[in-house]
C-alpha cells in the first residue's frame, strides 16, 4: 500500500473515532444539538452534522429546528443509569453546598447543557433556581436545603 493509502486509512480511522466520541457525548447527555457538539469539539456545525448523519446520531440542528437523522429505537440515546445517578448526586451535592444553585451555574460548573441539568434536577427532586423566586421542582420536607 502506498503512502496515500496509509494516509487515507489513518484519516478515516480518525473520523470514525470522532463519530464514536460524538455518540459517547450524546449518550452521556453532554450534547443534544449540532451546535453544542460543534462548540465542544471545535469543528464546524456542518462537519459535526455530517458525522451525526454518518453515525446515525439524532442531534437537533438548532438553525433548521430539525433532527439530522430521524430518531429510531436503534439510534436513540443509551443512557448509562449508574453514571446518570452519579451526575444527579453530584448536582444535589453542589446545590446543597451552595457551590451552584441556578440552572446556568450548575450547567457551567458541570459542563453540561442547561436542558440536561433541568432533566437531572427534576429526576433528582433538586429545587434549582430557574429564575427569581422560581424553583424547577417545588420545595418540600425532603428537598429543602439546610441553608434556606
Amino acid at each position: 500500500m502506498g503512502k496515500l493509502g496509509i494516509f487515507g486509512e489513518a484519516s478515516n480511522e480518525k473520523r470514525n473515532q470522532r463519530i464514536i466520541k460524538l455518540r459517547n457525548a450524546f449518550n452521556d447527555e453532554r450534547i443534544n444539538t449540532v451546535q453544542q457538539a460543534a462548540k465542544m469539539s471545535g469543528y464546524t456545525a456542518k462537519t459535526v452534522a455530517k458525522w451525526a448523519q454518518d453515525g446515525n446520531i439524532p442531534l437537533l440542528d438548532e438553525e433548521s429546528n430539525t433532527m439530522i437523522v430521524p430518531q429510531t429505537k436503534q439510534n436513540q440515546r443509551m443512557i448509562n443509569e449508574k453514571r446518570q445517578i452519579e451526575h444527579i448526586n453530584y448536582l444535589s451535592m453542589i446545590f446543597n453546598k451552595q457551590e451552584a444553585i441556578t440552572v446556568a451555574a450548575c450547567a457551567q460548573k458541570m459542563n453540561y447543557p442547561e436542558e440536561t441539568i433541568i432533566a437531572w434536577a427534576k429526576d433528582g427532586d433538586i429545587p434549582l433556581l430557574a429564575g427569581p423566586n422560581e424553583t424547577l421542582v417545588p420545595l418540600n420536607d425532603t428537598n429543602t436545603p439546610a441553608w434556606l
